[in-house]
């Protein structure tokens, strides 16, 4: 008999290019969830889950970063941009438009 596969359920999800065209950012990843954990969005229902990616297949300006469900993609990712991203869409609940490359149409 297998138990059923399950996970917290989370509001957001941020996936971070750690390929190594964008410089295998392992330490930015690292802050992202340091930060996710301090600004109580590690769990609960405002819950961040952060994954990494190897490829994002957008190099020219990395590292990217993109927030599901809203389909926001950032590029050029520092610690500084992180903090506002946080902020103002993680929290606040407004993606930055103008820190994004592309926002996913739902139309």
């Amino acid at each position: 008999m297998t138990d059923k596969l399950s996970i917290p359920s989370y509001k957001h999800h941020a996936i971070m290019c750690v390929g190594k065209a964008c410089g295998e950012n392992m330490p930015l990843l690292k802050y992202i969830k340091k930060r996710m954990a301090e600004e109580g969005l590690a769990e609960g229902d405002n819950a961040v889950r952060v994954n990494r990616a190897g490829c994002l297949g957008v190099c020219e300006q990395g590292p990217i970063m993109v927030v599901y469900p809203e389909g926001v993609w950032y590029a050029n990712m520092d610690e500084a941009k992180v903090d506002e991203i946080i902020a103002q869409h993680l929290k606040g609940g407004k993606p930055i438009e103008t820190l994004a490359f592309h926002i996913q149409s739902v139309d």
